[in-house]
């Protein structure tokens, strides 16, 4: 989120007259560099807001760093293999895809606690596909695929 903030000073005396145009000049002065100061720093802060929705950056780099595993926990045909696409359209790499069977609640991005960034991977594949329903620590079996990620999809996913 990008707060900017404008301020405006009005300098004068207390009954509107101008007393001294020479200390005058330098109050405006100081504060047109105060006012100059926040202006480039805002300029920088524009291409750091950029790189802000390429705060999209940090989650870039998950999309990058973070690779993904699509297990299809449903008898819908192909489902993991058209969801990986879905997440690689999406930014995401996947590493492979395939059927799985579990009592599984819901369809949910089960994250390596072991891993750092993987919590934060899995939250953001959530944000960016709602039909993720959960986001959960793994659990013993799914160190198997060796995956920092692994989403599970149960028939409440919808691929839309």
């Amino acid at each position: 989120m990008v707060v900017l903030v404008i301020a405006i000073f009005a300098l004068r005396e207390p009954n509107g007259h101008v007393s001294s145009a020479g200390s005058q000049k330098k109050t405006a002065s100081s504060v047109a560099k105060q006012s100059h100061t926040p202006t480039p720093h805002k300029s920088s802060s524009r291409p750091a807001t950029h790189a802000s929705s390429s705060s999209s950056d940090p989650i870039a780099a998950l999309k990058r760093t973070i690779p993904l595993v699509v297990l299809n926990n449903t008898t819908t045909p192909h489902l993991a293999e058209q969801a990986a696409q879905r997440f690689e359209s999406g930014g995401w790499t996947v590493t492979k895809y395939a059927n799985y069977q579990n009592d599984i609640l819901s369809t949910c991005a089960y994250y390596n606690p072991q891993i750092p960034q993987a919590k934060a991977a899995a939250q953001a594949l959530q944000a960016q596909f709602p039909t993720i329903k959960r986001v959960e620590p793994q659990f013993a079996e799914l160190n198997s695929y060796a995956s920092p990620v692994v989403i599970i999809l149960t028939p409440d996913y919808s691929p839309g």
